[in-house]
C-alpha cells in the first residue's frame, strides 16, 4: 500500500504531538477500537516473525487483584512499611480505567536475541500508545520495581522465558493542556562519517 504526503504528514504529526498523560480517568476505548488498536499494533518489526510477546489487559474489579499484587510487593521490599506505603501501592492499580501489561516471552533463536525480542514487544506497546493517542485517548507507560518484581511476576502467570516490559495505563485524559517541548532532531541525529 503505497501512502500519499498528505496521509503521511498527519501521522508524523501525530506522532510529533504524543504525549504521555500520567493522569488517566474513564473512560477507556471500548471493546471495538481496542480490537482494532491491538490489531495493528501487531505489525511492530520482528525479526524472523517470533512474535515475542504476549498482552495482559486488566481493568473494572480486576484491578482490585492487581492492586493486591503491588501491596504483596511493596511489603515484600520494605516489610516495615507504613499503612500510606501499602494504600499507595494498592492505588497504583487504579490509575487509569484500563492497564494493558507487556510481556516480551523470549524465544530460543540464534539470530535473534532477547535484547531484540524485548524491543520487539516494546515496539507493539508503542504501537498501541501512538493509537489510542490517535482515537482521542491517553497513556503512560509504567515500569519501575513492579515490573521487575517476581510476584508480580508470578501472580500475572509469567513463566521462566518471560519479563515485563511495562504496564500501559489507558483512558481519558485528565487535563489536554499539557505542554509539548519540542525536540531538535539534530541533537540526537547526526550523519555518519563526518568528513567535515
Amino acid at each position: 500500500m503505497i501512502l500519499d504526503s498528505e496521509i503521511g504528514e498527519q501521522v508524523t504529526q501525530l506522532i510529533g504531538e504524543r504525549r504521555s498523560h500520567p493522569r488517566l480517568e474513564e473512560p477507556a476505548p471500548d471493546l471495538e477500537i481496542l480490537e482494532t488498536i491491538f490489531s495493528a499494533s501487531l505489525r511492530a518489526p520482528d525479526h524472523m516473525h517470533l512474535r515475542p510477546w504476549r498482552f495482559l489487559t486488566i481493568s473494572g474489579d480486576d484491578r482490585k487483584d492487581l492492586g493486591k499484587l503491588f501491596v504483596d510487593h511493596c511489603k515484600d521490599s520494605n516489610p516495615s512499611a507504613e499503612q500510606k506505603e501499602v494504600d499507595n501501592a494498592y492505588a497504583k492499580a487504579f490509575r487509569a480505567p484500563l492497564i494493558v501489561v507487556g510481556i516480551a516471552t523470549y524465544k530460543s533463536h540464534p539470530k535473534v536475541p532477547d535484547i531484540e525480542q524485548a524491543i520487539a514487544a516494546g515496539g507493539v506497546m508503542n504501537n498501541i500508545g501512538l493509537a489510542v493517542y490517535a482515537h482521542g485517548f491517553g497513556s503512560v507507560w509504567r515500569t519501575g520495581g513492579y515490573a521487575a518484581s517476581q510476584i508480580i511476576k508470578q501472580g500475572l502467570g509469567l513463566v521462566e522465558n518471560e519479563e515485563i516490559i511495562g504496564f500501559l495505563y489507558i483512558g481519558t485524559p485528565a487535563t489536554r493542556d499539557r505542554h509539548v517541548r519540542p525536540l531538535a532532531a539534530d541533537e540526537f541525529f547526526s550523519v555518519w562519517p563526518n568528513n567535515d
